[in-house]
């Protein structure tokens, strides 16, 4: 069993995915907007959210780092998730770390997402000793594309993600 460390924010705590989050998650990836620049870009069945969490507690188990759960401090929900994951088919870096995040729309517009990317960011480069991190998103997600900025990471270009057939942009802790 792999150990996952929690990380507190401000007003977050990243931790290790409950079998009581479920329900809530799968709520959340329900919702098409929320979907809208995943893959798939519709929203979830439960059957499904119950899978991606399935295989984000795999990714813990085989890498020993992965995407947490978050959970708003003030009201104990849980807002989404945010985390750092390998991607076998993003050719450019085999070796990649990937910051990505996932929240309900009731928590937009708040800075969480900002707020648990830093901490992730600063977790892989400092505890985890990763020499980089990226992250991708579709080009017309320009809230994702906020929080890469805001986290420290800058523009490192754009091309087509031939495994998953779409165009991404992808933003590095290195890009100059």
């Amino acid at each position: 069993m792999v150990h996952i460390p929690i990380l507190e924010t401000e007003r977050l705590v990243l931790r290790e995915w409950r079998d009581t989050d479920m329900n809530q998650y799968a709520r959340i990836c329900a919702d098409p907007a929320v979907m809208r620049f995943m893959l798939p870009s519709r929203g979830l069945s439960h059957a499904e959210a119950a899978f991606d969490v399935h295989k984000l507690r795999e990714h813990w188990a085989e890498h020993g780092f992965g995407h947490w759960a978050v959970e708003e401090k003030a009201s104990g929900a849980l807002a989404g998730r945010t985390g750092i994951k390998r991607h076998p088919d993003w050719t450019l870096d085999p070796d990649n770390t990937e910051a990505g995040w996932l929240y309900a729309q009731r928590f937009w517009g708040k800075g969480y997402a900002t707020e648990a990317a830093l901490a992730v960011v600063r977790f892989a480069l400092e505890e985890l000793e990763r020499p980089e991190v990226i992250s991708i998103a579709h080009p017309d997600n320009s809230g994702s594309r906020r929080v890469m900025e805001k986290a420290g990471l800058t523009y490192a270009g754009a091309r087509r993600w031939e495994e998953r057939s779409f165009d991404v942009v992808w933003y590095s802790s290195q890009a100059a």
